[in-house]
C-alpha cells in the first residue's frame, strides 16, 4: 500500500466516522426538541383546559380538537427540522469550498434521511402522546366559570 493509498483510506474512514457522529447528533437534537415540544404541548393543553371545555360544550368533536393541537405543535417542528437540515448542508458546502476549493459536497446518503425521518417520527409521536391529555379533560363538567 502506497502512502497516497493509506492517506485516501484514512480520509475515507474519517469521513465515515464523522457521518456517524453527525447522524447521531442530529438524532439526539431532534428527539430532545420533540420531547420539549411534547412538554410544551402538554402545558398548553393544561393551560387551555377551560377553552377546550367550552369548545367541547359547543359540539366540537375530540378528534378535531386533537388534530388542531397536533398541527399547531408539529408544523413548527417540521419547519425547523427542514430549515436546519438545509442550512446544515449549505454551511458544509460553504466551509468545504472556503477551506479547500478542491472538495465538493454531494447529497447525503440514505442513512441521513433515514435518521432524519426516524427522529422526526419519534418527535411527532411524543406530541401525539401528549395529546392524550385531551382525553383526560374531555369531561364538560370541568368547565366552570369563576
Amino acid at each position: 500500500m502506497s502512502r497516497s493509498d493509506a492517506s485516501a483510506t484514512w480520509s475515507t474512514r474519517l469521513i465515515a466516522t464523522l457521518t456517524v457522529l453527525a447522524n447521531l447528533g442530529m438524532f439526539v437534537a431532534v428527539v430532545i426538541a420533540g420531547l420539549s415540544l411534547a412538554v410544551s404541548t402538554a402545558a398548553s393543553i393544561l393551560e387551555r383546559k377551560r377553552v377546550f371545555g367550552l369548545l367541547r360544550l359547543m359540539g366540537m368533536p375530540i378528534s378535531l380538537l386533537r388534530g388542531i393541537v397536533v398541527r399547531e405543535a408539529v408544523l413548527p417542528l417540521m419547519t425547523a427540522v427542514i430549515v436546519a437540515a438545509g442550512l446544515g448542508y449549505l454551511m458544509a458546502a460553504l466551509m468545504l469550498n472556503g477551506l479547500d476549493g478542491t472538495r465538493s459536497v454531494s447529497w447525503p446518503d440514505g442513512s441521513y434521511f433515514l435518521t432524519l425521518g426516524v427522529s422526526a417520527a419519534l418527535a411527532v409521536g411524543a406530541v401525539v402522546v401528549a395529546c392524550g391529555l385531551l382525553r383526560q379533560h374531555r369531561n364538560v363538567v370541568l368547565t366552570r366559570f369563576e
